[in-house]
């Protein structure tokens, strides 16, 4: 077992495993639209960012089952992704906050958010949580659901805040706001195209608000 370390907040046993995680279609579809993503600066890892950490992941439930692929902690600041940035989950406990996980790196910190949202709906295959600060900024008058403010990331509060949306916000896909975890942003859908075509069109609606506010300033 690991010990709790970094950004992660939950323990976890990881098995070492150097299979691919994914079909390469997956993969490819996956990897093209972190790589959007990162250009964008809505994950990565910046300096002058949240303390230099990497902010993002990413993840897929390639079937029905409570097992589901997710980048690895602290790699949303590599370039592109690779086979090895992926960890597979293969049982959460959402009592204990225990990840059992495959992989050749550490589970995202996230991991469990992620797997109460899987848990929560069947018909959610994707997950992109990203840090906008725009989106995030404007969240009320992009109209998002959100978090509480007092309610922090990766920790059970959050898993149980998060069910709460869930059951609250029924359409599907969901896109939503941690009012409570700088800029973060979360979209849920059936698969990557969802989740990021999703992300685009806030962001646009976030960024035309910016520029409204500019101009009668």
């Amino acid at each position: 077992m690991a010990e709790l370390e970094g950004t992660i907040q939950f323990a976890y046993e990881l098995t070492p495993d150097d299979d691919d995680k994914l079909p390469a279609d997956v993969f490819a579809d996956l990897s093209a639209w972190r790589s959007l993503l990162f250009d964008l600066k809505l994950l990565g890892q910046l300096p002058d960012r949240y303390q230099g950490y990497g902010f993002g992941n990413l993840s897929v439930r390639p079937d029905e089952t409570e097992t589901f692929i997710i980048t690895a902690s602290q790699t949303s600041g590599e370039m592109s992704l690779l086979h090895e940035h992926l960890v597979r989950v293969t049982h959460c406990n959402l009592e204990r906050f225990w990840v059992d996980a495959s992989g050749s790196e550490p589970p995202s910190s996230e991991s469990m958010t992620h797997a109460m949202i899987y848990q929560a709906d069947p018909r959610i295959r994707c997950v992109f949580h990203v840090h906008c600060p725009d989106m995030w900024g404007y969240r009320t008058l992009l109209k998002l659901p959100q978090t509480p403010v007092d309610v922090p990331y990766g920790s059970p509060a959050m898993v149980a805040a998060v069910r709460d949306l869930l059951e609250a916000y029924q359409s599907r896909p969901l896109i939503f706001a941690t009012a409570g975890h700088e800029d973060g942003i979360f979209a849920c859908g059936h698969n990557p195209r969802e989740c990021g075509a999703l992300l685009l069109t806030h962001l646009a609606r976030a960024r035309a608000c910016k520029l409204k506010e500019g101009a009668a300033s």
